[in-house]
């Protein structure tokens, strides 16, 4: 009888002992999700190509060539501007694999595209039209939160 009473309060004790362990070890850090806005410059004259040069085409090429080949970045969306006054942003969305690759995921998105290209005039032109029709962007470092229910 008394090994059989030895035996559950062992067994009772080590339960609660890795009960109260598993409480005290912190949930895994969220990835983090960085919302890039970038301001482009309006048409001017009525260029509806933004100063010759094709917005869509431009940031589909540096979507397939820089973005989706890069296993940093694990979630990609492109927000355009809707409805508004200010119809001068589109938002890029990431989510990074862990905080300490943010700045790899960028440096690597930069070297794909860069590698994309046959000859360095290529990709001196890539960069000269991405920097004509934007004029500037911001970053934003954000962390998913609670899901809510749908």
């Amino acid at each position: 009888m008394r090994h059989i009473l030895f035996a559950a309060c062992t067994a009772v004790s080590s339960f609660l002992f890795n009960c109260s362990f598993a409480q005290q070890t912190a949930p895994p850090d969220p990835n983090p999700v960085v919302v890039t806005t970038w301001i482009f410059s309006g048409p001017q004259f009525g260029d509806t190509t933004l100063r010759g040069v094709n917005r869509d085409s431009l940031i589909m090429y540096y979507v397939d060539k820089g973005i989706r080949p890069n296993n940093i970045v694990k979630n990609f969306r492109i927000l355009f501007h809707y409805w508004g006054d200010d119809s001068y942003k589109i938002l890029f969305i990431y989510e990074i694999d862990g905080l300490g690759n943010m700045n790899k995921a960028g440096d690597k998105t930069e070297e794909l595209i860069n590698a994309s290209f046959k000859t360095e005039a290529e990709r001196n032109l890539f960069w000269r039209r991405w920097n004509r029709i934007f004029s500037r962007h911001e970053d934003n470092i954000m962390s998913d939160g609670v899901k809510p229910k749908m």
